[in-house]
């Protein structure tokens, strides 16, 4: 019955030559949501608006109680927490619409990547699958917009045998193709993600993350007590210097000289900021150097893991760590000769590009596109979510 609903809402989509779609993330322990109003013709994408929405105090401390710590948490939190993050997508949602010009209309569909409470193992010696516990009602959702619903993509790709991706190709090959032969890319959310296609070859070469993106970066900050607690154009930072005997010995982390494919939550890193030849540095500094280990750790996975001849054209960067100038002059200094650039220059929101790739790719497996399970180990689960009809 399900599978019949999917197949009704996929074939009406599908026989429109141009569709348009509300992609709202709000996946980020600390990203807030994100929404983007997008319009599709094949391959071409044109963004309508934009909306972005922070999360309130006692949400974001809630879902990264839930997420990073072992205090308890009581059964009346998580349901005002489903109840309160459920009415903030909706806010945001109508937010975007607003911001759209009156003659784009209504879109025809949404892809929600939810908030998720926690994600990992289970069973009795918490090795046997992954699973995960979500926020948000996308029912409410369908309901209030009157459009369909996909959702669950996180959860889909683990019942297809994965760790719980978000699937962003083909949508990356998609953006791939406005650059030159090969497509490099790190978003620098608190994690940072490292992409590279050969758009010649149309494959997806690696896509793993790479160590830590702002996570360190904003601790730091706030123990520095910058304004807001985030260095965020990296003034401050810009004022320190690195330590370079502390910075190789961070850089040796077991997990960062991991070889891919890997997948990081922010909290794995934390630890970094005890090591001894931090304590003995100053705050700036000590900002300088942590923040010079987010750059030194994406240029030794790409070091290590590409293996082609053929220099990608520019390092496309995207996320909020794009915003810190000195975290992009680390960045320069270790890839150099490769340029860094931002995705705006692709006509992508810089903050913006995960949730991008993702409304690409669900608009490509509305096309008929196969979305590929890269990890999975159950290749009969075909769909790439679920559906909610209104």
């Amino acid at each position: 019955m399900a599978s019949s609903a999917n197949n009704a809402i996929i074939s009406k989509l599908r026989g429109l030559k141009t569709r348009r779609a509300l992609v709202i993330s709000a996946g980020g322990i600390r990203s807030g949501i994100q929404v983007l109003y997008m319009g599709y013709t094949g391959d071409d994408w044109e963004v309508f608006s934009t909306a972005y929405l922070p999360w309130p105090q006692k949400v974001g401390d809630l879902i990264i109680r839930l997420n990073e710590t072992e205090e308890p948490v009581a059964l009346s939190d998580i349901g005002w927490l489903d109840y309160k993050v459920t009415m903030l997508i909706l806010d945001a949602a109508k937010a975007a619409l607003v911001n759209a010009h009156k003659s784009v209309g209504k879109p025809h569909y949404a892809a929600l990547n939810k908030p998720t409470l926690w994600k990992g193992p289970t069973g009795e010696n918490l090795q046997q699958s992954n699973w995960n516990l979500l926020v948000g009602d996308e029912l409410y959702l369908a309901n209030s917009l009157g459009i369909p619903v996909m959702t669950e993509f996180l959860r889909h790709n683990m019942l297809a045998g994965g760790p719980g991706v978000l699937p962003t190709f083909p949508g990356s090959m998609i953006v791939a193709k406005k650059t030159e032969g090969v497509g490099l890319f790190l978003n620098i959310g608190t994690v940072a993600r490292m992409t590279i296609i050969d758009k010649k070859a149309g494959k997806l070469l690696m896509e793993a993350d790479t160590g830590p993106g702002t996570v360190l970066i904003d601790k730091c900050a706030l123990e520095a007590e910058c304004p807001g607690g985030i260095d965020r154009d990296g003034q401050l930072t810009a004022r320190g210097y690195p330590n370079a005997e502390c910075l190789e010995t961070l850089a040796g982390d077991n997990w960062l000289s991991k070889a891919a494919p890997k997948q990081a939550s922010p909290e794995i890193f934390t630890h970094l900021l005890n090591h001894p030849c931090l304590k003995v540095l100053s705050s700036i500094d000590r900002m300088a150097t942590i923040t010079a280990l987010t750059a030194i750790s994406a240029y030794e996975f790409y070091r290590r893991e590409y293996k082609g001849a053929q220099q990608p054209e520019a390092l496309w960067v995207s996320g909020g760590g794009g915003n810190n100038l000195a975290l992009l002059d680390y960045l320069r200094a270790s890839f150099d000769p490769i340029p860094v650039r931002s995705v705006e220059e692709l006509d992508i929101p810089p903050d913006m590009k995960v949730p991008l790739t993702l409304g690409l790719t669900v608009d490509a497996f509305i096309r008929g596109k196969t979305i590929p399970w890269e990890t999975g180990v159950h290749p009969k689960i075909k769909p790439l979510g679920r559906w909610t009809a209104p």
